[in-house]
């Protein structure tokens, strides 16, 4: 394979001749031959200022809340002539009859058989946005972010909570208001099909829709003089992960050219948007949006650099674009999670280039910068001659009273990229299992698409179909726990438009589906103008074991509503299992495990974890099927100051932290982290370009689905050599010694640990030591143990948490000191909570999501950053559930506390209950330090349901920020 070099040509486009490539000063390299299934120079990019493609110029701020308060202040229009509009130029693109020459081609898509897995449990299911009978169909969209679930459709915006609520002084918002859309000189700018995602790696919402006018008049002086109007592909980012705050809107538009059924996505360096390209005519006006012409001249994409767009996201001070005259319905791959720099399209051949037929599939990659301008394109041409059949166009779908007035192409509707997969969905006709009738049918297509340097092969082909009854407008995506989820449409002769979800798991073969399982019924035939398109299913960015879609069904008015659907499976709640600690990643040399050589800065590199079997043992110490561990992470041989941060998927841009630590110092911390569905976990080391460090992690125990044992919250000291609790004396270095924890009690004589207790949660604290060195707990007594919970350099009171298993048979846990003979150290042993066989909590695994960071403005209703301000003696609670993921219902959380600009040393403690005089530590630190713990800590009750307490016992005039990431909780 190869990418086509950059070039300049000229094109004569419906009668235009447009400029869309530019020249570049470098010499196109020499090509090796292309494999038969790529072509080259199929299309080229170029920069802005030679490109079809226009930026608008000067962006538009908006508040959210502002705009939502004070209702839409843009000019109305006819909704159901801009449906009937854009349907009948929608329809142009369905393929026409094939003229492929007869040749053995790949196989027909596969109908799919049941899995036997049950159906999808929905935690929430609350009303959506509604439109009546004569409005634009159900175009619904919706994504998820760590606080809010955003719901786009049609010309509205909707913002609620995690749990489905409404936000206070949030209603709906008009999209003509929130893309500042203009309306100079008394034309009204018409709007439509709006799609919305959040960011993970920029943690920012992006909106985008199509918009357009018919109009005399320049956009930017340097224009043209139009004939009929002009297209705008409309996008706005929100300056913060908060979407009720502020957020840059601007716009790439067209002069006589409409870019039509735009989809959007974002990778760790660029923002993509694709749109189908119809021509404009004669026949509309200021008010009126019958200027739209029915020729399709093919498809655009355009790539900016996120730098470009910068902190605030103004105007790019240069893109790249390119139009794909031999393609239609070109839709870019939204990537699940963002982890690579590649931009992934899929679109249908319209038969005008050489071997490819009309309704043909393929498949585009996109690689490089467009501030650099070295955007180079991949093309596999032909993806119907040997991978997947060729795209068909289905019948219109049947309801009570005839079919639904639609137009359904066959196009790929929904395109996602995952962990090495590019799969989409599509219309297509079959005859489902039992039935006599040719149905229309859900195609969901899985390409193996790992590497942009390989062609594609066919990872799976299914029809998702009924006895009966038409499916149609299919949506997917993957869960985070990698399972593919599918929502579509099924009507019939008898049933109304309803919504149905299946599913299909990553240990199943791809025909391996759920059964179709009913969301939302319809309660009369639709009585629209089209139904719609495709409805968004969006991946969760805090839950790896749900999706969220707003999924449509017939309204009894004839019109349609939309519900907000949580679909969750696999999200019971896990089970521990507590091991003695074992040594899965040491990438110091000569005897590395798990990986070899040291971590470079900024490069992401991914380990296994899951299966993980120790040199010289015939088991492993970590099932295959293992979902989350806890652990110790150690940093060592850092060459500059930095933090690390352990995620389930690699990204070189990771939203949170897990280790902070300076240059020279060993440093190590606790662990809670959900494992990737392959059983693997990531980590990045950021730090300055040409940095490198070597990174050490030791599991203790690990969580399965639907077994193990449960989890309590507490709260007590059982260990203070300092004051005789637990042990007197300090310990002395290499003699390990043992103290009782199963039915420990604190110097209050108050038990904190039952006798049951298999293994606890904890805060180790060290202090007074006389030297460098580092101290091991293990459940049974080691003098020399292979791994290491807590390290610490002298003169430092240090803290570490931990999850540790209990010696059954003695109740005790040991500790020992490392450092040279004649060495002592005081512990301080603070417990969170506690493992039994039964009548506890489960745990549910994260993506890890940052809840507070006091350096930052607090968000809108307590959502978004939870705290402002540095943390001083007083104090202070945050709401935790309802946020990142966590539930209303959970009883505490896992995570990582980050202190940074400390005026003064001390510790911080964390709480259910507001405690200006703690008995426990969750923290340590020295000034100038900054400084990371992983913490277990339950939630408050009552009055503090759901929040956390925050103190720093000093003296007034010191202060601390605070910054607590979440990666779990326990229900």
């Amino acid at each position: 394979m190869s990418r086509s070099s950059i070039g300049a040509r000229l094109a004569s486009v419906g009668g235009a001749t447009l400029l869309i490539a530019g020249l570049f000063a470098q010499a196109a390299p020499v090509l090796a031959a292309a494999p038969a299934h790529v072509a080259r120079e199929s299309a080229t990019f170029a920069p802005a200022s030679a490109s079809s493609a226009v930026h608008q110029g000067p962006t538009a701020s908006v508040n959210v809340k502002a705009i939502a308060r004070h209702g839409t202040s843009k000019l109305p229009f006819n909704a159901k002539t801009v449906g009937k509009i854009l349907q009948a130029a929608e329809a142009t693109t369905n393929p026409s009859a094939s003229t492929k020459p007869n040749v053995v081609g790949p196989p027909d898509p596969d109908l799919a058989t049941g899995s036997g897995a049950p159906a999808p449990t929905t935690p929430v299911a609350v009303a959506g946005q509604s439109g009546t009978g004569t409005s634009l169909g159900p175009d619904s969209g919706v994504a998820v972010g760590p606080d809010e679930v955003l719901q786009t459709a049609n010309t509205a915006l909707t913002i609620s909570d995690r749990a489905g609520g409404s936000l206070p002084s949030v209603p709906a918002t008009s999209l003509p208001d929130l893309f500042a859309l203009s309306e100079s000189g008394g034309h009204t700018t018409f709007d439509a099909e709006p799609r919305i995602l959040f960011d993970t790696v920029r943690q920012r919402w992006i909106a985008t829709e199509l918009s357009w006018d018919c109009a005399i008049y320049k956009v930017n002086p340097a224009d043209p003089t139009n004939s009929f109007g002009h297209g705008f592909l409309d996008y706005a980012i929100s300056d913060t992960a908060d979407p009720t705050g502020i957020w840059t809107s601007s716009s790439f538009y067209w002069v006589d050219l409409l870019p039509d059924r735009p989809s959007v996505g974002s990778t760790t360096d660029k923002l993509a948007l694709s749109a189908t390209i119809f021509n404009m005519q004669a026949g509309g006006g200021n008010a009126n949006p019958n200027c739209i012409g029915t020729t399709n001249l093919g498809s655009s994409a355009i790539v900016v650099d996120w730098t470009e767009l910068g902190p605030d996201f103004n105007s790019p001070a240069s893109f790249e674009s390119a139009s794909y005259s031999n393609l239609d319905a070109l839709r870019i791959a939204a990537q699940e999670p963002i982890v690579d720099a590649d931009v992934r399209m899929v679109g249908l051949a319209n038969g005008t280039a050489s071997g490819e037929a009309d309704g043909d599939l393929v498949y585009v990659d996109l690689a490089g910068s467009a501030v650099k301008g070295t955007v180079t394109e991949a093309r596999y041409s032909d993806l119907s001659l040997s991978i997947i059949a060729q795209s068909t166009v289905p019948n219109p779908p049947h309801q009570p009273g005839g079919t639904l007035t639609t137009a359904l192409s066959g196009a790929p509707d929904s395109v996602i990229y995952n962990n090495g997969v590019l799969a989409f969905a599509s219309a297509y006709p079959c005859t489902p299992t039992g039935d006599t009738l040719v149905r229309d049918c859900i195609r969901v297509t899985e390409l193996d698409s790992a590497s942009p340097n390989a062609i594609p092969t066919r990872g799976g082909d299914t029809l998702l179909g009924t006895n009966g009854v038409d499916s149609t407008f299919g949506a997917i995506a993957f869960a985070g726990n990698g399972i593919l989820h599918a929502v579509y449409t099924e009507s019939s002769a008898s049933l109304d438009p309803s919504s149905f979800t299946q599913y299909n798991q990553p240990a199943d073969a791809p025909t391996a589906w759920s059964a179709p399982h009913g969301l939302s019924t319809g309660a009369a035939a639709y009585t629209g103008t089209g139904w719609g398109a495709a409805p968004i299913v969006s991946t969760d960015t805090q839950d790896p074991a749900a999706v969220w879609v707003a999924d449509p069904a017939a309204s009894g008015s004839g019109g349609w509503a939309t519900t907000i659907h949580e679909l969750v499976v696999g999200g019971a709640g896990d089970g521990y299992t507590p091991i003695s600690p074992v040594r899965v990643l040491d990438t110091r040399t000569p005897n590395p495990i798990g990986l070899s050589g040291v971590f470079n800065a900024n490069v992401a590199r991914t380990f296994p974890v899951a299966g993980f079997i120790p040199t010289g043992s015939l088991v492993a110490a970590i099932p295959a099927d293992a979902v989350a561990i806890t652990g110790n992470l150690t940093v060592t041989q850092q060459t500059a100051a930095g933090y690390v941060s352990l995620t389930p998927t690699p990204t070189n841009s990771p939203a949170s932290s897990t280790l902070n630590f300076p240059l020279g110092d060993n440093r190590a911390n606790n662990v809670t982290i959900a494992l990737a569905p392959d059983g693997h976990l990531s980590a990045v080391y950021k730090a300055a370009a040409g940095k490198h460090t070597a990174l050490i992690l030791d599991v203790t125990g690990y969580f399965l689905a639907g077994s193990g044992q449960t989890y309590h919250p507490t709260s007590g000291r059982i260990l203070d050599t300092r004051f005789a609790t637990g042990l007197t004396g300090p310990f002395v270095a290499n003699t390990a010694r043992s103290f009782l924890v199963a039915g420990a009690t604190d110097s209050s004589s108050t038990v904190v640990v039952p006798i049951d207790a298999t293994a606890i949660t904890a805060n180790l604290t060290v202090v007074g030591q006389t030297h460098a060195g580092y101290v091991s707990l293990t459940p049974t007594p080691n003098n020399a143990p292979a791994t290491s919970t807590i390290n610490f350099p002298i003169g430092d009171t240090r803290a570490n948490g931990l999850t540790i298993a209990i010696d059954p048979l003695t109740g005790d846990v040991s500790a020992v000191y490392k450092a040279p003979t004649g060495s002592k150290v005081s512990l301080i042993l603070d417990v969170t909570g506690y493992y039994t066989a039964t009548g506890g909590l489960l745990f549910h695994p994260l993506n890890p999501g940052r809840r507070v960071d006091t350096r930052f403005s607090a968000g809108f209703d307590g959502f978004g950053n939870g705290l402002t301000g540095a943390q001083s003696l007083t104090p202070r609670s945050v709401a935790v559930a309802l946020h990142d993921g966590v539930p209303s219902t959970a009883s505490a959380i896992t995570g990582n506390l980050t202190v940074v600009g400390q005026n003064a040393g001390g510790f911080v403690s964390v709480t259910a209950t507001s405690d200006a005089h703690p008995t426990t530590s969750t923290i340590n630190f020295p000034i100038g330090d900054n400084r990371a713990n992983g913490i277990t800590a339950p939630l408050g009750t009552a009055g503090d349901a759901g929040k956390l307490w925050f103190v720093y016992p000093t003296t007034a005039g010191h202060h601390v920020q605070l910054i607590l990431d979440v990666t779990g909780y326990f229900e």
